[in-house]
């Protein structure tokens, strides 16, 4: 009995990949995932296939050379002159070849797009200064000054107590912010001190006293 439901089975199976034409499936598009890269206009690419087989990506700028490799030799890839974009097609893209994407698009945007962050400070006698070397100095109730070397960011002052740190590299400039807010952090009782823009401080009642 067992082993006649299972010839069943596999007869069943077998008439019904008869019926279903492969070839022209797989042929077709169902199912294919599309990824895509875009590239700033002033990055110039060349892509080359190496004796191995795999796919290279010679990224140049008029300051910066890279040499990429694709993973996935198997993987189509299409280059769009007038939107500067690299199309990569697949039916089966996994997780690495997701995360590749994702970093490869990181990099090129930190050489490209800039990063920005605002802070503001309150207090009274609270200040900021920046002399032309980029170095920045607090005056917030310090006994000392404190000197903040920011090499790779500018720093911009859009009010007496509004401050916009901006650059190309993301860990430069929340390295140069966190360490202002750190100079004086927001105090949870009197509301002063360094916090980022849109950051949320959550204030706190002082001790009551009964004796009124």
């Amino acid at each position: 009995m067992f082993r006649s439901a299972y010839k069943g089975r596999l007869r069943r199976a077998r008439k019904s990949l008869q019926k279903i034409k492969l070839n022209s499936y797989l042929s077709n598009n169902h199912g294919s995932k599309n990824h895509f890269i875009h590239l700033p206009t002033s990055w110039n690419l060349v892509v080359l296939r190496d004796k191995t087989g795999n796919f290279k990506f010679y990224l140049t700028n008029l300051v910066y050379f890279f040499k990429v490799v694709v993973p996935n030799p198997k993987t189509p890839i299409q280059f769009d002159r007038q939107t500067q974009s690299i199309l990569l097609s697949n039916k089966y893209f996994g997780n690495f070849i997701q995360f590749y994407v994702k970093i490869f698009t990181q990099v090129i945007q930190q050489f490209t797009v800039p990063f920005f962050l605002k802070l503001k400070f309150k207090g009274k006698g609270y200040a900021i200064y920046k002399n032309r070397r980029n170095t920045i100095t607090s005056k917030l109730g310090h006994s000392h000054r404190i000197y903040i070397y920011s090499y790779f960011t500018t720093v911009k002052f859009l009010a007496k107590t509004s401050v916009i740190v901006f650059g190309l590299s993301k860990a430069d400039i929340l390295a140069t912010g966190y360490t202002i807010r750190l100079a004086r952090p927001m105090n949870l009782f009197t509301g002063r001190g360094v916090r980022f823009n849109r950051q949320i401080v959550y204030r706190k009642t002082g001790k009551i006293s009964t004796h009124r």
